[in-house]
């Protein structure tokens, strides 16, 4: 076993594949781009949302996850959206710390939500999910 690597944000020819693919998911859900993110995930991906966190719950397969648990989790925001800080990497799996970054309303301040997602990898390099916990306290005070 390898010592876990933290690496920071920016693309970074040390990260390993598995870094690389969690950085360019981050990427492909930014820009919302439906084909890069099918290309990085596995065919039915597992997203396991904290319970308390907005939408907790298990999503399985893509048409849970952005059809249920995205889309439910948007309609109470006005902007949401993941930063990763700091990725530890750990083979096949990934850890990512980060904010949510969010506003309740058109015109209100940001709000900081501290996340934890800890990602899986096969052994093709896609991703099969995440395990999410996050700082609801904070998501419900804004």
């Amino acid at each position: 076993m390898t010592p876990a690597q933290i690496s920071v944000l920016d693309d970074s020819s040390s990260d390993s594949e598995s870094v690389r693919q969690v950085k360019a998911l981050y990427r492909a859900l930014k820009a919302k781009d439906q084909q890069a993110i099918r290309e990085i995930l596995v065919d039915e991906p597992v997203w396991d949302v904290c319970p308390g966190f907005p939408e907790g719950a298990v999503y399985r397969g893509l048409a849970e996850i952005f059809g249920g648990f995205y889309q439910k989790l948007r309609a109470r925001v006005h902007s949401f959206g993941a930063v990763p800080d700091s990725f530890v990497d750990g083979g096949d799996t990934v850890v990512a710390l980060g904010h949510y970054q969010m506003t309740k309303s058109e015109g209100d301040a940001p709000v900081l939500v501290r996340f934890s997602h800890v990602w899986r990898i096969d052994s093709r390099k896609r991703i099969e999910g995440v395990w999410q916990v996050a700082d609801s306290a904070q998501f419900f005070a804004a």
